[in-house]
């Protein structure tokens, strides 16, 4: 079986599954784990933006859009290189990765025979795990997959658990957007639940939509968790202190005036894939430190210094 991922969330579900030797080619985007950075480069951005800020890259997004521009594009000789039996991409976001229409034009113009394609579409954790037994069955190992997850379920479970009787929900803001100021949507408000809180900005399995000042002052978040799309923790505290920190209502606003202010790697809440379980973590460990103190992994999030 060869594999090709055109998306990272795709490609941790193939190393989770243990089929890192059988994936043959991979998203400009594709970093984890750190193996998969070594495999051929399928697709590419139409631009380098690291070195941008959060604005200047929703102006080059917004500017796309409206002219009908793509994002990514697809390296049409190297896919025919890799000649992969299995492609995963996805349907959710034409700025996280390659769209499908893309992808099935440029199958249709590269190769000389019809591979497999899966398209990924979730919007909450039920089809996280139902996307992981597809590939699994997919690429020939359907019971490693099913095994893979029933632990993310334990995992989940173990929190439900853990949160026992606790009845009070404080008041979340997840920020999947710095400048402009967006939320989080699909499966990331249903995270927030689990995690026994409230996300009254978002919608639980609904998309990400800007979100003015106004509604974030109205709301009185009890806790805000920064998440910026994409961003790696020392990226989303440089950004949180240039974009957030300044701002006049920032000051104001109760999660700060208490100090309850997270930043999350937003490689990880961003990404559809087995590590959406240490996102839950992370939220919960935040949320109720005296009960479930370094229950994420290391590196998913950290207080944030206010000061």
């Amino acid at each position: 079986m060869r594999i090709c991922s055109l998306l990272p969330s795709a490609t941790e579900i193939v190393y989770a599954l243990g089929l890192g030797d059988q994936l043959v080619g991979v998203s400009h985007t594709c970093d984890y784990p750190a193996a998969a950075r070594s495999k051929p480069v399928v697709s590419h951005s139409v631009r380098s933006v690291s070195h941008l800020d959060s604005r200047q890259i929703d102006a080059i997004i917004r500017q796309a859009r409206e002219n009908n521009n793509p994002v990514h594009w697809i390296d049409a000789d190297r896919l025919r290189e890799l000649r992969p039996d299995l492609i995963i991409t996805q349907e959710i976001c034409e700025v996280c990765a390659i769209d499908r229409g893309s992808v099935y034009a440029t199958v249709a113009q590269a190769l000389d025979y019809q591979p497999q394609i899966i398209v990924t579409r979730p919007v909450g954790l039920e089809e996280i795990y139902r996307n992981i037994l597809t590939i699994g069955e997919a690429a020939g190992v359907a019971e490693r997959a099913k095994l893979l997850v029933i632990q993310l379920r334990e995992r989940a479970a173990r929190v439900a658990a853990g949160l026992g009787e606790v009845v009070e929900r404080p008041k979340v803001f997840c920020i999947d957007w710095l400048e402009p100021l967006r939320n989080t949507g699909q499966w990331t408000p249903e995270l927030v639940e689990l995690a026994g809180g409230a996300e009254g900005l978002a919608e639980k399995w609904g998309k990400s939509r800007e979100i003015a000042w106004a509604e974030v002052v109205e709301y009185q978040p009890d806790y805000l968790m920064v998440m910026p799309c994409a961003f790696d923790l020392a990226r989303t505290e440089r950004e949180a202190r240039e974009q957030l920190f300044s701002r006049p209502e920032w000051a104001g606003l109760p999660a700060v005036q208490r100090g309850q202010v997270y930043l999350f790697d937003g490689l990880i809440p961003s990404r559809h894939g087995p590590r959406v379980l240490d996102v839950l973590e992370g939220l919960t460990e935040a949320l109720h430190p005296e009960r479930f103190g370094g229950l994420a992994p290391p590196g998913v999030f950290r207080k944030a210094n206010l000061v």
